[in-house]
């Protein structure tokens, strides 16, 4: 998911009433003395001048905003410029209020040609004299606010702030009160996810008193079919409530994949499949063209044929080519093979997986990036490949000294590839590890894991692997030098232990999800040495270090009783009460706030704990 914003410098219009121009002096003025205002109420007492508007952009912002724009690539040479002359697309970009919906097949280039529109934004019209231009391409193997409306709606309120700040007085203002009531954003209070697209409807009209406004969401779907059903109607809504005249242009463009639900809420659409042909002909001549051999033949449009309308089948298809090229295999055979290629993209990875060397090392990496509470770096995955649940090393020494520990990021990053057939890649900005497209994880999740790891039932795959992940990171925190270690410097021990961070923010959230799906708990005392809480308070002081704000963090004394009736995991429960007498373990003991682990589950609900 990510965001890019553009705004074209205001031009100077003579047909502009003075009236309507004064009035835009007054309300900037008010702002400006509004900010003024607040920013006086913080200056005493404060060594630095605190300012609203700044500190609201910041509470806004999330690193990964334009991640998912710069992981796209960009169009090829002579492709996607059919859409400016689309019949949909020239209306809806004519009229002075729209919603246009480009929908195609999983892999059919629907971000590349949202993209491609954003590189081009100039030549529609009426995005001259002042417009804006907003955007957020949602991203399903990204953080959480990558692939929910909350991440949305943060991402285009910190565009529209950055640039008409007197338009968001409302905005800053509930920032402002919050500040003042609660405390510093991030540490005291987040913004809800229910209160900002509240809080751009409120903005949207006074934006719109001098700039037309135009926004392009691509991949709706990634953020959940329920989510996304409710943000078109939300959209129409916008529309509905604005008056019909007086304001400049609001238009909104968004890519998704096919929901019949959405057709008849959405009539102006442009089906992607149906159009790009030309565009997958382009593409495969050109990765075809050092082969005059190739290209002369009928492979490119045999190619181009049974791709359907899907540039990710087209593009796999073109690099198996290559490979039989460079072998040397003749035409024919070459021809024989795209044949017995399935066309439809589950079987096409389907075939890819199935013949994988090394299995269990595959299945490793797919479950870390199918499942992993957020993306690893390479670095974090290094770690986790090698640190496994059933780990027999003590020590981080010991793991590097094995014959699978690599060290070497380009010979990981080919480590990768090689394990995940081509489906995985690392991205160029973050250096984190994904999926090449969301059908590559939907595969997976559905079918493809089920493969590698022979378990049939969905549910058993996911299960089981959250309870690989959760136990493998127990195993790093129980290592000889995290414990030599937990004393440190925040900035030590991110830099010398690359995965702790992750670790010990998420082994919870793992155990969680294997035991919703039913898997067992009961080995959790052995990976924590039993009755002692030793671990668990490495684990405490640990999260204190490096996220001392978090509401996560886990209070002085929390005992392993205290944390799973914190987050409710009842089988992890069962497995500890159930040797509670023969081990010694109190289920009433206090940490240092005086709370025992049924305060813990009262306080969250959790009934069956």
């Amino acid at each position: 998911m990510v965001l890019r914003a553009s705004a074209q410098g205001m031009v100077p219009n003579s047909l502009e009433p003075i009236s309507k121009g004064l009035r835009i002096l007054v309300r900037t003025a008010v702002f400006v003395d509004n900010i003024e205002i607040l920013n006086s109420q913080y200056r005493s007492g404060t060594k630095e001048q605190f300012d609203p508007l700044r500190e609201c952009l910041q509470s806004l912002a999330f690193p990964e905003m334009d991640s998912r724009f710069n992981d796209i690539d960009a169009a090829a040479e002579g492709t996607c410029e059919w859409l400016l002359r689309h019949k949909n697309y020239t209306s809806w970009a004519s009229c002075d209020r729209g919603l246009l919906w480009i929908k195609g097949k999983p892999g059919s280039g629907k971000s590349t040609l949202l993209r491609y529109v954003l590189d081009h934004v100039m030549p529609i019209p009426n995005t001259r004299g002042g417009a804006l231009i907003l955007s957020f391409f949602f991203h399903g193997r990204g953080t959480e606010l990558q692939k929910t409306p909350l991440g949305l709606f943060r991402s285009i309120l910190h565009q529209l702030l950055r640039q008409v700040p007197e338009a968001l007085t409302d905005l800053v203002a509930t920032f402002q009160q919050r500040c003042e009531t609660v405390g510093k954003p991030g540490e005291k209070w987040q913004w809800h996810p229910h209160e900002l697209p509240r809080l751009f409807e409120s903005s949207l009209p006074k934006v719109l008193e001098t700039h037309p406004v135009w926004l392009f969401i691509d991949a709706l779907d990634e953020c959940g079919k329920e989510n996304a059903v409710r943000l078109n109607r939300d959209f129409k809504s916008l529309f509905r409530g604005l008056p019909s005249c007086g304001l400049k242009q609001f238009h909104i463009c968004f890519t998704c994949r096919h929901y019949p639900i959405l057709d008849q809420a959405c009539p102006l659409k442009i089906c992607l499949e149906d159009e790009n042909g030309q565009d997958i002909s382009t593409y495969v001549r050109a990765q075809l063209s050092a082969s005059p051999v190739l290209t002369t033949s009928k492979i490119p449009d045999l190619v181009t044929k049974r791709a359907q309308g899907v540039f990710i089948w087209a593009h796999l298809v073109v690099d198996r080519i290559l490979d039989l090229d460079n072998e040397g295999t003749g035409l024919k055979k070459i021809e024989d093979e795209i044949y017995s290629i399935p066309p439809d993209l589950d079987d096409l990875y389907h075939d890819l997986i199935q013949n994988v060397n090394e299995r269990a090392a595959s299945l490793k990496l797919i479950q870390w990036i199918c499942f992993a509470v957020r993306p690893l770096s390479l670095d974090e995955l290094r770690w986790a490949m090698i640190v496994d649940a059933d780990c027999p090393h003590k020590s981080l020494q010991e793991c590097k000294r094995t014959k699978y520990y690599i060290s070497d990021s380009d010979r990981m990053k080919r480590r990768v590839q090689t394990l995940s057939c081509g489906l995985a890649e690392v991205t160029s900005d973050t250096k984190v590890v994904q999926f090449m497209h969301q059908s590559v994880e939907d595969f997976f999740v559905e079918k493809g894991l089920s493969t590698l790891g022979e378990t049939a039932e969905t549910d058993s795959v996911v299960g089981i692997a959250h309870h690989r992940l959760s136990r493998t990171c127990i195993r790093y925190l129980a290592m000889e030098e995290i414990g030599r270690s937990a004393n440190h410097k925040r900035s030590d021990l991110m830099s010398e232990f690359p995965f702790l961070h992750y670790v010990t923010t998420s082994w919870v959230a793992h155990m969680k999800q294997s035991d919703a799906r039913g898997v067992s708990q009961m080995d959790l005392l052995d990976y924590f040495a039993g009755p002692s809480n030793t671990l668990v308070e490495q684990w405490v002081r640990i999260y204190w270090i490096l996220e001392t704000y978090s509401r996560d963090c886990p209070a002085e004394g929390t005992s392993l009783v205290h944390a799973m009736s914190r987050y409710g995991v009842v089988g992890a429960l069962w497995a500890i009460l159930g040797r509670a007498d023969e081990l010694g373990i109190s289920i009433n003991a206090k940490d240092s706030d005086g709370r025992t682990p049924l305060w813990w589950a009262a306080e969250n609900g959790h009934e069956a704990a």
